[in-house]
């Protein structure tokens, strides 16, 4: 028992430095010598999950709760897990598990909220990111998260004030700036949309999708220039971007005009 604890540990140890392969040497040592140990299984599919190989980690903390099936941490890791593979409907019945032992971790309430958006259950999603917000009145995730529900259900004033607040407490995240700045070209609020997306392509110069929609939105102040060279550095980064170059055919076409 002692010998595969320290196994165990060793693995903790070298997984928390990046170190996967020895982890995952430590890891299954520490079955070999326990093979009930759970713990051993959740953080061997944890690694296996950070090295890319999510089904063998699906598989792994399956096994993990065949030995221990009231354990709350391998429900949540399996979830994020089978989110991975787009099993949302699965994830989120091992969210619901994991939340009855853990109902304070917001991080358990906006995954749960993200599986249930990816099942088309959003009234659900929208209430469970809120929930985590109540948690957390800062979750960066749940605020973004729940803004971009509450923009899909047609709910945009409420919608960009969490985009908004997500964007405050993380000023240098460009995904959360780029989604920003799209919800705002939808709301119509286009000078804020062009001062957004610039903010975002500050931080991800080589975001193509962020310099095809700086373009929709400078076209949409009339701005066709500006929007052509956009459009044009969005090709320039990817010439198979497609949106991008109906946009430049649209662009030049009403510029000829």
């Amino acid at each position: 028992m002692n010998r595969a604890v320290t196994e165990h540990n060793l693995g903790a140890a070298l997984q928390s430095d990046g170190r996967l392969d020895e982890a995952m040497a430590h890891y299954r040592r520490a079955i070999e010598l326990r093979p009930d140990y759970a713990p051993a299984y959740n953080n061997l599919a944890s690694t296996l999950r950070a090295a890319g190989q999510v089904q063998d980690a699906v598989t792994t903390y399956e096994h993990a709760l065949t030995l221990r099936p009231d354990y709350p941490e391998a429900h949540y890791n399996l979830a994020n897990a089978l989110l991975d593979e787009g099993q949302s409907a699965a994830a989120a019945e091992h969210f619901q598990i994991a939340l009855t032992a853990m109902p304070d971790s917001a991080d358990v309430r906006n995954n749960l909220g993200i599986a249930l958006s990816a099942t088309g259950r959003l009234d659900e999603a929208i209430a469970g990111f809120r929930k985590a917000l109540e948690v957390d009145p800062d979750s960066v995730k749940a605020h973004r998260n729940l803004g971009d529900a509450l923009m899909r259900r047609g709910s945009r004033v409420d919608g960009l004030d969490h985009l908004r607040r997500a964007a405050q407490l993380a000023p240098t995240d460009a995904a959360i700036q780029y989604d920003l700045g799209s919800a705002l070209i939808e709301a119509g609020e286009l000078d804020e949309a062009v001062a957004v997306l610039r903010t975002a392509l500050r931080l991800a110069p080589g975001s193509v999708e962020a310099h095809n929609n700086l373009g929709i939105a400078l076209g949409s102040q009339g701005k066709l220039n500006d929007a052509i060279a956009e459009f044009q550095q969005a090709l320039k980064l990817n010439p198979d971007f497609i949106d991008a170059r109906r946009n430049l055919a649209l662009a030049l076409n009403a510029k000829a005009q």
